[in-house]
């Protein structure tokens, strides 16, 4: 990733004190990070990311930082067997979804995508991750882009948007699982609709907050 990345996101130049006040995006690499990276998602989501999957040179692995913390992050992952296909589909589903996905080098899959508990609700930060997100499946990803979830309500987030389409339902481990996919020309579009639903939605609970104060003031 080129070293003036997080400055062409904000559009100021990076001292220590942007550094630590303004949230910033950064590809990890050093063992440490990894680590930390692995850990902290294995912590909110109960899924473990295997060291071959996080070494992979073929997948790019970013965080986002605020106040010299992980506050969330994502991989953009490339391969002959892909983690959302593995985690998300049974094994007797799998082969024909290989199939579809032919040629699989066309496919950038999206994985491992967690954010903190306490930004989950900061609409700054949050809508900064989302970002994060968009601008490097834009610049990094290949023609199509696969992303899946075992999460029901992150799958109606993915699915308010006609760009992303559901392709697989499962169910692993007690688990409802989706799968899906979208082509990278739609995809910007497709994750800004996504974006404006949230913050939308955020703005009406906080109108819907001061309203009740008042009420009971």
């Amino acid at each position: 990733m080129p070293s003036s990345l997080r400055a062409r996101i904000f559009g100021v130049k990076q001292t220590p004190f942007t550094m630590k006040k303004v949230p910033h995006l950064k590809q990890v690499k050093q063992a440490k990070e990894l680590e930390q990276y692995s850990q902290t998602y294995e912590q909110y989501a109960g899924l473990p990311i295997p060291t071959t999957y996080l070494n992979n040179p073929h997948n790019r692995i970013f965080a986002c930082y605020h106040q010299n913390k992980m506050i969330g992050g994502f991989i953009l992952g490339q391969g002959e067997r892909l983690r959302t296909v593995e985690v998300f589909a049974e094994e007797k589903a799998r082969g024909p979804l290989y199939q579809r996905f032919a040629p699989i080098h066309t496919y950038t899959e999206i994985t491992c995508f967690w954010m903190s508990p306490t930004i989950r609700k900061h609409t700054l930060l949050n809508t900064f991750v989302w970002l994060a997100l968009t601008y490097c499946m834009q610049r990094y990803s290949n023609a199509h882009i696969l992303f899946g979830t075992c999460s029901t309500p992150l799958a109606r987030l993915y699915g308010i948007t006609e760009k992303s389409r559901l392709i697989h339902q499962d169910v692993m481990e007690g688990k409802r699982t989706y799968i899906f996919e979208s082509a990278k020309k739609e995809s910007l579009l497709g994750f800004l609709e996504i974006l404006r639903y949230k913050l939308k939605r955020s703005f009406r609970i906080q109108k819907g907050k001061k309203a009740w104060v008042k009420l009971i003031s």
